[in-house]
């Protein structure tokens, strides 16, 4: 485990950049608690960072559309029977759900009614993605960042990975509020998302480009260390032997208080997205009255 030092109190006011590590569903649990904060009054950060479905929740903030993102995830998981169809198996093409169920969600909060609102947002949003190793190619690749996230997290437990960047996996930043159009922003979070088979690669720029979580679910640039020091990383895997709250490597990591009960990837009518949302929100209640988050 990481070297850290638990944190008594923080100040959220001072936060000048809040990260969303990705997760699946498992990023409901930020939404949860981020909106309890913001109902209490306290204001987004000036700079954002996420990958994955976590940089799509940071994204719904910035749309002021975090209610409509919630509604529809549980609609469209409500209407989906299955996550994998048999029925491509013919024509050797793989059909998961998600390669539906994500776009029309994104469609939700990221559409030509909330598009301006979220170029004008006085919060940028960073998207994290993974580029492909040059000498390994896309298959490589995605094998490679696989066995490492299986390295990382059951050997030696780490909150930001090795391995990607010593097999040649790149990351890479792209700024959400600077795409030119709907299409443009909605294609970037797919990209970030994408975790091939069940979810096709993206070409950004020039080049292709899949989930940011390959190099590290919790994606951070280079920072100086005043820049550290005023970071935020809302992380969303459990790690039982850290606190709540704590100081690494001059950061500060706020970690559910639990395993978040959601599975990572369904998408069906049993998925537990609200008792996500609800863990995060009874986090945030109790950062606050504790005197955690101030």
């Amino acid at each position: 485990m990481p070297k850290v030092e638990e944190v008594q109190r923080y100040a959220f006011a001072d936060v000048q950049t809040l990260v969303f590590a990705g997760g699946g569903n498992r990023c409901w649990w930020q939404a949860g608690a981020l909106r309890h904060l913001m109902e209490r009054g306290m204001r987004m950060p000036t700079q954002l960072i996420g990958t994955s479905a976590g940089a799509a929740v940071a994204a719904s903030f910035l749309t002021g559309s975090s209610d409509a993102a919630l509604a529809t995830c549980l609609r469209l998981y409500a209407e989906n029977a299955r996550i994998f169809s048999w029925s491509g198996l013919s024509s050797l093409k793989l059909k998961f759900a998600h390669q539906h169920v994500y776009p029309a969600w994104l469609e939700a909060f990221i559409n030509t009614a909330t598009f301006d609102a979220l170029r004008d947002s006085s919060s940028r949003l960073t998207v994290a993605l993974t580029r492909p190793a040059k000498l390994l190619g896309m298959g490589g690749s995605i094998a490679a960042g696989t066995l490492a996230y299986l390295v990382d997290k059951y050997l030696w437990n780490s909150i930001h990975p090795r391995l990607p960047k010593m097999f040649g996996l790149r990351q890479d930043f792209v700024v959400l509020n600077e795409c030119a159009g709907v299409e443009e922003a909605q294609s970037l979070l797919i990209a970030a998302a994408s975790a091939p088979p069940i979810m096709s690669s993206r070409t950004i720029g020039k080049s292709r480009a899949i989930d940011g979580g390959y190099t590290d679910n919790a994606p951070i640039p280079q920072q100086s260390v005043d820049e550290k020091s005023k970071t935020l990383v809302l992380l969303t895997r459990h790690y039982p032997q850290l606190p709540r709250l704590f100081l690494f490597a001059g950061r500060t990591y706020w970690q559910p208080s639990q395993r978040v009960p959601v599975s990572t990837w369904d998408c069906t009518a049993k998925t537990t997205v609200r008792e996500a949302c609800d863990l995060g929100l009874q986090d945030a209640v109790y950062a606050l009255s504790t005197g955690l988050i101030c």
